[in-house]
C-alpha cells in the first residue's frame, strides 16, 4: 500500500513538472518521466485487468501485433522518445493526467493515443479519460479529448464502458444511489450484442453475426446514445453545467444523425434495423426519464431546466427571443432581458423560466432533517414549462428651466406574472411575491434624488423658476453650484388600495438614486411572509392551503387569472427626479436600472420554495424636452 501510495505520488509530481514546463516555453510537454511512473502504475494487480485482455498485446495474434507495432512507433514518435511505450502506459498516464487538470500533457498523450487506432486501449483509456474530464469538472479538458472523436470512435467507447464494471476505473466516482445506479444496470441490459472487427487497420464496431451495413450502423447508434447519457448523468450529479450542455448538443447531433439514417440509407426498412431503432429511442427515452429525476433529487434546477427545454416538449413551450446576458455556468442565456427607450418611455422586459431562478428559501430551512433531504420530481415537474415575464414601464419627463435641466422618473406600469401557473389538489404554481426596482444615475457627479411620496408631497421655492419635491429621506440640491440640502426623516410606505400589496420608496446608494419596492403583504387576509409561507402550524399539514381555500386560489386570491399581478401609475404617483447643469441639454446620460423579482410555490404538505432573479440593465436618455409633467407637477397642472 505504501509502495503504491508513493509511487501515485512520484507520478502526480511528473505531471506537474511537465505541465508547468510545457506553459512556460509554450512547446509540447515533455512527458519522458511521466511515461516512466505510469509504466510502473499500470502494472499493479488492480489496474492489470483494464489491458491484460488486448488481443494485439497477445503473441498469438502475429497479424494484430504487427499492425499494433506500426502504430506504437508513430505514437511514439509524437512523444519524442525512443523507449518503446505501451498503449495501456499512455493511455494510463492521460487518465492520471486528466485528473490533475494537467491540460499541456493531455494534448500531447490525447494525440499520441489516437494513433492506436487499431487497438481497443485508445478507446477504452479515452473513456476512462473523459469519465474523469466530465466528473471533475474540467471542460477545457473534456473538449480537448472530445475534439478527435467521431460516431464510429464513440459508439466503440459506449461499447467497452457497458463492458466494464463500476465504471471501468478506480478513480471515477459518481453520486448515485443504488436504486438509480440498478436502473442503469437495466438500461444497459437493452444493448444489442456486438463486437469488434478490423476494418483496414481500424477498429469497428459490429452487429453480432451479421455482414449488413444497417445493422452495423443502428448497433453503433444504439451504443452511441448510451455511452452520451452516461456521461450526462456524471456530469449532472457533479452539477458541471457547461459540460452538461455541450453534452445536449452531443445528444442533437446524434438525434439528427439517426434521423437522416432512418431516412437515407439503404436497408432501414429492414425488421431487425427497425427494431434496432426502436431499442436506441427506449434507452434515449429511459435515460431522460431517469436522468431528470436524478437532478431533481440533487437540486440541480438549471440543468434539469436544459434537460426538458432539449427535448420536445421543452422546445414546443420555450419562447426565443433575443438573450442579452449569459448565464454565469453556462455556454448559453437561459433567459432574456430586453430593454427599449422611447421618447419619453423606458421599457424593461424580462422572461425567465422559473427552475432558473435562484432558490431564496425553501422548505429544506425549516429543519436539520429537512435540510439534507431530497427533493421528489413530482414537486418539480409542474414548475418545468412555468416562465416568469416581467414588463416595466417607466414615464419619464425631461424639462429645460432657465438655470437648470430636470428629469423625473415614474412608474407607468409593472406586470409580473408566471406563465402557465396553475392550481391542482396539492400545489399552486409560482406567484409573484415581491417585486424591486432601483434606478441610479451612472454619472457620480451629479445631485441626490429627489423623491415624491404617495402620502407625502411638500414643495419648496428656492429663487426663480425653481420648485424643489421632497418626498422622504431625500438629500437633494437645487443646482450643482446652489448648495441647498434638505433632508426628511423616513421611507414612504403605502397600501395599494384594493390589493393586499405594500408599495415602498427608498433612496439608493448614498441618495443618488433611488428604488420602488412592492411586496406582497397577505394571503386571503393571513399575513404572508416568502420565507416563510406556511400558515397554520398543524402537524400532517402545516398550510393545509387547499382546505382554507377550496377553489382555484388564482381567482379569488390577489392576482390575475394568469396568476400574475399589474400595478399602474393609478395607484401611486411617487416619482425619482434628479437636476442637471443647464450646459449638460442635448448631451445623453445613463442610468442604471437594477431589480429583482420573487415568485413563491407552496403546497399542501411540506414542500414550498420561494425564488428570486436579479436582473442589470442600462438606459440612455437624451436631456431634451419630452415627456408629461409627472407626480406633483401632474396633478397642480389639472388644478390650473
Amino acid at each position: 500500500m505504501e509502495s503504491s501510495r508513493h509511487g501515485s505520488s512520484s507520478l502526480a509530481q511528473a505531471l506537474q513538472e511537465a505541465e508547468r514546463g510545457a506553459a512556460k516555453s509554450g512547446i509540447d510537454a515533455d512527458v519522458e518521466e511521466v511515461l516512466r511512473f505510469a509504466a510502473r502504475e499500470i502494472e499493479s494487480p488492480s489496474l492489470q485487468p483494464l489491458w491484460q485482455d488486448a488481443t494485439e498485446l497477445s503473441k498469438d495474434s502475429v497479424f494484430l501485433k504487427t499492425i499494433y507495432s506500426r502504430g506504437q512507433r508513430q505514437m511514439m514518435e509524437i512523444l519524442k522518445t525512443e523507449a518503446s511505450v505501451g498503449g495501456q502506459v499512455v493511455g494510463h498516464a492521460l487518465v492520471r493526467a486528466v485528473e490533475g487538470n494537467d491540460l499541456y500533457v493531455v494534448k500531447v498523450l490525447r494525440k499520441a493515443l489516437a494513433e492506436l487506432r487499431m487497438s481497443v486501449l485508445m478507446p477504452r483509456f479515452t473513456t476512462f479519460s473523459l469519465l474523469k474530464a466530465v466528473e471533475i469538472g474540467s471542460f477545457e479538458t473534456a473538449q480537448e479529448l472530445l475534439r478527435s472523436l467521431n460516431f464510429a470512435s464513440m459508439a466503440l467507447m459506449g461499447y467497452e464502458l457497458a463492458k466494464a464494471k463500476e465504471d471501468g476505473y478506480p478513480f471515477v466516482k459518481v453520486n448515485l444511489t443504488r436504486d438509480w445506479q440498478k436502473s442503469i444496470v437495466a438500461f444497459k441490459d437493452l444493448l444489442p450484442p456486438a463486437e469488434i472487427q478490423l476494418q483496414a487497420e481500424n477498429l469497428e464496431l459490429h452487429g453480432l453475426g451479421t455482414q449488413q451495413e444497417a445493422i452495423h450502423v443502428a448497433t453503433r447508434l444504439c451504443y452511441h446514445i448510451y455511452f452520451i447519457w452516461r456521461l450526462l448523468i456524471i456530469a449532472g450529479c457533479s452539477a458541471h453545467v457547461s459540460i452538461f450542455h455541450g453534452l445536449l448538443m452531443r445528444r442533437d447531433e446524434h438525434n439528427a444523425l439517426a434521423n437522416e439514417a432512418a431516412n437515407t440509407s439503404v436497408g432501414f426498412e429492414n425488421p431487425r434495423v427497425q427494431e434496432l431503432m426502436r431499442l436506441r429511442s427506449e434507452i434515449d427515452l429511459l435515460f431522460l426519464r431517469l436522468t431528470l429525476k436524478v437532478l431533481a433529487k440533487q437540486s440541480r434546477d438549471r440543468m434539469l431546466y436544459q434537460l426538458w427545454r432539449a427535448t420536445e416538449g421543452g422546445r414546443a413551450n420555450h419562447n426565443s427571443h433575443v438573450k442579452t446576458k449569459a448565464n454565469a455556468d453556462a455556454t448559453e442565456s437561459l433567459w432574456d432581458l430586453i430593454v427599449h427607450s422611447h421618447f419619453g418611455l423606458w421599457e424593461i422586459q424580462m422572461n425567465v423560466p422559473t427552475l432558473v431562478m435562484d432558490i431564496e428559501g425553501s422548505y429544506q430551512d425549516d429543519s436539520e432533517k429537512l435540510r439534507h433531504s431530497r427533493r421528489h420530481y413530482s414537486y418539480v415537474k409542474p414548475l418545468l414549462p412555468q416562465v416568469a415575464k416581467l414588463n416595466v414601464q417607466f414615464r419619464m419627463s425631461v424639462d429645460i428651466q432657465p438655470t437648470f435641466i430636470e428629469l423625473m422618473v415614474g412608474i407607468n406600469h409593472v406586470r409580473l406574472s408566471v406563465e402557465n401557473s396553475v392550481w391542482e389538489e396539492k400545489h399552486t404554481g409560482h406567484f409573484p411575491s415581491r417585486i424591486y426596482l432601483s434606478i441610479v444615475p451612472v454619472d457620480a457627479g451629479l445631485t441626490s434624488v429627489t423623491m415624491t411620496g404617495s402620502s407625502q408631497n411638500t414643495s419648496v421655492k428656492v429663487g426663480v423658476s425653481e420648485q424643489v419635491r421632497v418626498g422622504v429621506r431625500a438629500n437633494i440640491k437645487a443646482s450643482p453650484a446652489a448648495g441647498l440640502s434638505l433632508t426628511a426623516g423616513k421611507a414612504t410606505m403605502a397600501k395599494i388600495e384594493g390589493k393586499p400589496w405594500q408599495m415602498e420608496q427608498l433612496p439608493e446608494e448614498g441618495d443618488r438614486g433611488g428604488s420602488f419596492t412592492w411586496t406582497l403583504s397577505n394571503l386571503h387576509g393571513s399575513g404572508f411572509n416568502r420565507l416563510n409561507p406556511m400558515l397554520g402550524e398543524v402537524k400532517r399539514s402545516i398550510w393545509q392551503f387547499g382546505k382554507r381555500v377550496p377553489v382555484n386560489p388564482l381567482l379569488v386570491l390577489p392576482f390575475a387569472s394568469n396568476g400574475g399581478v399589474n400595478f399602474t401609475s393609478g395607484e401611486f404617483s411617487d416619482t425619482l427626479a434628479w437636476r442637471y447643469p443647464k450646459d449638460l441639454e442635448n448631451t445623453t446620460v445613463v442610468f442604471n436600472v437594477v431589480g429583482r423579482i420573487h415568485t413563491t410555490y407552496i403546497t399542501q404538505d411540506t414542500f414550498w420554495e420561494t425564488r428570486v432573479m436579479p436582473f442589470e440593465c442600462k438606459v440612455e436618455q437624451k436631456l431634451e424636452p419630452c415627456g408629461e409633467p409627472l407626480g406633483g407637477d401632474k396633478k397642480k397642472k389639472k388644478k390650473k
